[in-house]
């Protein structure tokens, strides 16, 4: 019994120590990197509850855009828990607490998948390598930091599987509800692991009609009962969703399928991801690792299906219902790289598991050789997800892809230092994304980017500011000089605060009709 524990401590200080390596150096960033407009909507909510009160079901994010900011979105299980994290340790430690949230959550994730492997074939080194595996990718180490609910979401979904598969193991029926729960609450945080507890829930009652033993009338009920409430929230909150949207008129977040409806779509998809999105991904490591898994999986077919029934067929389903999410969200696929986590991340996680159950069951001579190649592997996996980590998180290469918010940074002490209230509303110009540029400043808006901006007039600028009762105008300073012509008219209803690192201005005739 000592054993087991020492290596459930061992593999835990692990992955706190990669934990740490790897992101405590980018903790308290605001969203930057690919997609920092995703990340910024999400920070948005929690800065919306320690702002404007903590009701959980009523979230807001900093864009007006809505009715009072309010909008529908999955359930913001994370963005709650920093903004409470907030009252205890402080408004500014918000961004922190939110990344760290996440990274706990993976971290979490990982030491379950290492539990997995090791009860099953007491090979430490081999319960290392889902983790090792999982950081190496782009995609995942990049938002297993963030602020997205994908990778958290999903970790959860790990922990689930292994309390799922040792009901059947052990044969303890408290696992089978912690399981459902577990990956309820996941499919609340993201509504695209519902596929996953769909499958873990359909392979559960088909096994209970062949093998009624597996529970008592009680059980079943109790069970039952479980599923019941579990999918009855998910969908009670998926119609809070489109109240909360359709009331506060709010498009903020994507409530709906995005298919691919004709051959220009598919192309467009077909070409970002060929071209720019297969090498995020995952390494050609990576690539090179799931071929071997997949040959694997073929030359392990009888025993996969005598040993290892359970994860085979969760394998099968979760490969079938992500070919429906593909079909149902494949347009998604042409612009947003995350969306590859939550439906592909667990059927490509669930056959390295199958590849590592079955090799790491050798003995003697092979076994030695296996642990040298995995502790190998992990070490190389690592090392290039750190690097890969530190590329993304860098100002360089992807800065074009995510918005060029670097004229935003140092935006809020800029604001602190002119003494702008906090209560003060900002239209963030030139500017696409509905949340970072507000996030960056710390305040409450609106965005515009107009179409063309040499034909923007001061008139259009000051009716909008009018219109939605705005008091101080930012933009970029290339954004400002592009505006030459109308600087007078600018200049005679706004002051001119700041030219740096943004140009602010004060709107000074509050009467303004419009």
């Amino acid at each position: 019994m000592r054993q087991p524990r020492l290596a459930y401590i061992a593999a835990a200080l692990f992955f706190l120590i990669v934990g740490a390596v790897l992101y405590a150096p980018y903790l308290a960033e605001l969203p930057r990197g690919l997609h920092a407009w995703a990340q910024s909507d999400r920070l948005a909510l929690a800065l919306g509850y320690y702002d404007y009160g903590f009701q959980l079901f009523t979230p807001r994010t900093y864009n007006l855009s809505s009715i009072g900011g309010i909008t529908g979105v999955e359930f913001p299980f994370q963005a709650y828990l920093a903004a409470l994290g907030g009252v205890v340790f402080g408004r500014s430690s918000i961004v922190l607490l939110f990344r760290l949230l996440d990274v706990a959550m993976v971290l979490l994730g990982f030491y379950y998948l290492f539990r997995l492997v090791y009860e099953q074939t007491g090979h430490f080194v081999a319960g290392l390598v889902p983790g090792a595996f999982l950081l190496s990718s782009p995609v995942f180490v990049f938002y297993a930091g963030s602020t997205l609910p994908d990778p958290f979401s999903v970790s959860l979904s790990f922990i689930g599987y292994y309390y799922w598969l040792r009901f059947f193991t052990r044969r303890a029926f408290s696992d089978l509800p912690l399981a459902v729960l577990l990956l309820g609450l996941a499919a609340l945080i993201k509504t695209t692991t519902l596929l996953h507890l769909g499958a873990v829930l359909g392979i559960t009652f088909l096994w209970a009609f062949f093998q009624p033993e597996l529970l008592t009338r009680r059980q079943r009920l109790v069970f039952t009962g479980l599923v019941l409430l579990v999918l009855g929230a998910t969908a009670a909150y998926f119609l809070r969703i489109q109240y909360l949207n359709a009331t506060y008129q709010s498009g903020l977040f994507l409530a709906g399928t995005r298919p691919i409806t004709d051959p220009e779509t598919l192309h467009q998809v077909r070409l970002h991801v060929r071209g720019f999105w297969l090498g995020q991904y995952a390494s050609t490591l990576q690539y090179y690792l799931l071929a071997v898994c997949g040959l694997l999986f073929v030359g392990y077919a009888r025993r996969n299906l005598r040993q290892h029934l359970l994860l085979s067929l969760l394998l099968l389903a979760t490969l079938v219902l992500g070919y429906v999410f593909v079909q149902l969200m494949g347009a998604q696929f042409r612009d947003h790289d995350y969306y590859i986590i939550a439906p592909v991340v667990p059927p490509v996680l669930l056959l390295l598991l199958l590849a590592l159950l079955n090799v790491a069951r050798h003995q003697g001579k092979i076994r030695h050789a296996i642990t040298g190649i995995l502790a190998v592997m992990v070490v190389v996996l690592l090392v290039q997800g750190y690097k890969r980590l530190h590329r993304r998180m860098s100002d360089e290469g992807l800065v074009a892809e995510s918005g060029n918010y670097l004229w935003m940074r140092g935006g809020a002490a800029e604001l602190a230092r002119l003494k702008v209230p906090a209560a003060a509303s900002i239209l963030v110009f030139n500017e696409p994304a509905p949340n970072l540029g507000l996030a960056y400043f710390d305040r409450r808006g609106q965005v515009w980017q107009p179409q063309d901006l040499a034909t923007v007039t001061a008139t259009e600028i000051l009716d909008r500011m009018a219109a939605d009762n705005l008091d101080y105008l930012l933009m970029a300073p290339s954004a400002y000089a592009g505006l030459a012509p109308q600087h007078p008219a600018l200049a005679a209803e706004l002051s001119l605060l700041s030219q740096s690192p943004a140009v602010i201005l004060q709107r000074r005739n509050r009467q303004r009709p419009w």
